[in-house]
């Protein structure tokens, strides 16, 4: 790739320009793959200031061509609008991936020996953090006493690989002001495990850690986010990230609504001071957090609307109440229509009325609603919910489906026939972390080929869905939107050369459909679909720069491709190699 400086862009003939204005920037020679439906592809494109100001051919490109234009020519390779994240809890998730990184361990020997080794190489730290486990690759939960075997003398707190569950020892517990004969915040969906005697296990699911957690002196937002933040922007716009939802801060207060509250106004704070500065890397969407379980409808509306009084630009905006009924399949704790294999149907914090009601409340007040759809009786409730405020009136197209994992044939034909968005994350959905072996164990071959991942149809129809990672319940380093185009199109772990397709069902997604899923799709998500989402002129330079035509790479490395450039509101975030 050859970048043309300066004062060769003067060579290019601007005596004959028709645009009463240089651009800024132009690239041209570019396969440019704009997602606007009226002019799919191009050769070039203009920016000036912070918006696109031509898309077109070359010829036409160079007369936009002045003294101070920076110009690329990008030798045939790709030029895509600026990607946009669905669902990424960027802003102050970091809290989850301190310490010890448990990926790709697959024993519970393995793990130990690494948190051994860990502990004994930082004896100053007064507090043993790590995350990445995962249960079934230990062929079971493990316990607080095999925890002690190899941290005896500081409190240890280990998280899974999704992050909602957490493996403790006593002096976590302890330290965590856990008294054992503590009630579970909702039995059977938010608890701590116990043996056949009723003793705690060490295992805590579905953020019953929180409280514990922060009273061990884990977390300190005022101290602690303006750091992640950056680092997790930083990451980001590396894979050409420009615009992301964030639904819900995910922080360790997020069972506690009066604790949440205060943490967002904290961080839309510290937020609003870079965008003042001008210094906030990506375009931020947050959705307000509803998981307490003892938690008002009109209590969650009326602080978001005060938020959004205070917080609703193109850079900077809070959107949408995400609810967070259930937690994860993979620990029985969704709420299920039919049973799993061992009877159970797992449960919800949130059921079906206090869902309706806020939606019912939010849209009226013109506020959408996004809900963590992970169970097929929680999709039920939701799509429910959204079809009685749409009945009441209340059309807010912008509701949300959050993960769309276990769905019914009747709300899958209900979410297609009445356009209800969705989100979800396609790693979550293929043979990552045993999830090809969880997902039969728990809930049968045929339910899995019949009804997981039913996104992939959705995106064949032509329906709005977008894929993002869904950090930090995926490592930040698995953020990049093209490494979800990638397992949309192949139904594969990008990680592992020997992954099979899974579900074996479902249908691989087009290109085309897959980069509408990272781009125009949840930019309409937002309501920003005339802004962003696009190649168009007079929409804001979101661009980024890929090393080759993706056109022209298979499915099984687009994940390969590296990021040049990430321009956002017509300047670089990211630049390395342009």
């Amino acid at each position: 790739m050859t970048r043309f400086s300066s004062f060769l862009a003067a060579t290019f003939l601007v005596a004959n320009s028709a645009f009463a204005q240089s651009a800024d920037i132009v690239f041209t020679t570019a396969r440019v793959l704009t997602v606007d439906e009226t002019t799919p592809t191009a050769e070039a494109v203009a920016v000036t200031g912070n918006k696109i100001t031509y898309v077109g051919d070359v010829a036409d490109a160079e007369a936009m061509v002045g003294d101070n234009t920076e110009v690329f020519d990008l030798g045939g390779d790709s030029l895509l609008p600026g990607f946009a994240s669905g669902h990424d809890h960027i802003v102050a998730s970091d809290w989850t991936s301190r310490g010890i990184s448990l990926f790709g361990v697959d024993t519970l020997e393995e793990a130990l020996a690494t948190i051994k080794d860990y502990a004994d190489a930082n004896p100053d730290e007064e507090l043993i953090l790590g995350y990445g486990f995962d249960q079934v690759s230990f062929g079971g939960w493990p316990t607080k006493e095999d925890l002690e075997s190899v941290v005896p003398d500081r409190p240890a707190f280990i998280l899974d690989f999704t992050i909602h569950d957490v493996w403790m020892n006593s002096k976590a517990f302890d330290a965590g002001k856990v008294d054992p004969d503590e009630s579970d915040q909702v039995p059977g969906v938010m608890f701590w495990q116990r043996d056949a005697g009723g003793k705690q296990t060490g295992i805590g699911i579905e953020f019953q850690l929180a409280s514990a957690f922060r009273s061990a002196g884990a977390w300190d937002p005022a101290g602690e986010i303006p750091d992640i933040q950056k680092r997790l922007y930083d990451q980001a716009v590396k894979t050409g990230i420009t615009a992301v939802h964030v639904p819900l801060l995910a922080m360790p207060t997020v069972t506690d609504l009066s604790l949440v509250k205060e943490d967002e106004k904290l961080v839309m704070a510290h937020l609003h001071e870079l965008e003042k500065k001008g210094d906030l890397s990506i375009r931020t969407f947050v959705a307000t957090g509803f998981k307490d379980p003892n938690a008002r409808a009109d209590e969650i509306v009326g602080h978001t609307l005060d938020l959004r009084e205070q917080y609703d630009s193109g850079m900077l905006r809070i959107w949408e109440i995400k609810i967070h009924p259930e937690g994860n399949w993979s620990s029985q704790t969704t709420w299920m229509m039919e049973p799993y294999t061992d009877g159970t149907f797992g449960g919800a914090a949130i059921e079906g009325s206090m869902i309706t009601s806020v939606y019912l409340q939010a849209n009226m007040a013109g506020l959408p609603v996004g809900t963590h759809v992970d169970g097929s009786q929680t999709v039920r409730n939701v799509v429910n919910a959204i079809m009685t405020a749409r009945e009441a009136g209340y059309d807010v197209p912008n509701n949300l489906l959050h993960h769309y994992f276990w769905v019914s044939d009747l709300d899958h034909e209900t979410v297609i026939g009445n356009e209800i968005m969705v989100n979800t994350t396609p790693i979550f959905s293929v043979d990552w972390e045993t999830q090809d072996v969880n997902a039969p164990d728990l809930l049968g071959r045929a339910r899995v080929e019949a009804t997981f991942a039913r996104y992939s149809s959705r995106i064949a129809l032509g329906h709005n869905v977008s894929i993002s990672s869904d950090v930090p319940s995926s490592p930040i380093d698995l953020i990049g939107p093209l490494l979800n185009v990638e397992i949309a199109m192949t139904l594969q772990d990008p990680l592992n050369e020997e992954s099979k397709p899974f579900p074996l069902s479902r249908k691989p997604a087009s290109l085309e459909e897959s980069l509408k899923a990272v781009t125009i799709y949840p930019a309409a998500q937002q309501r920003m679909e005339d802004k962003i989402g696009s190649m168009t002129v007079g929409k804001y330079a979101d661009l980024v720069v890929p090393d080759q035509d993706i056109t022209q790479v298979i499915p099984g490395e687009i994940s390969n491709i590296k990021v040049l450039g990430t321009i956002m509101d017509g300047r670089f975030t990211h630049r390395e190699g342009l």
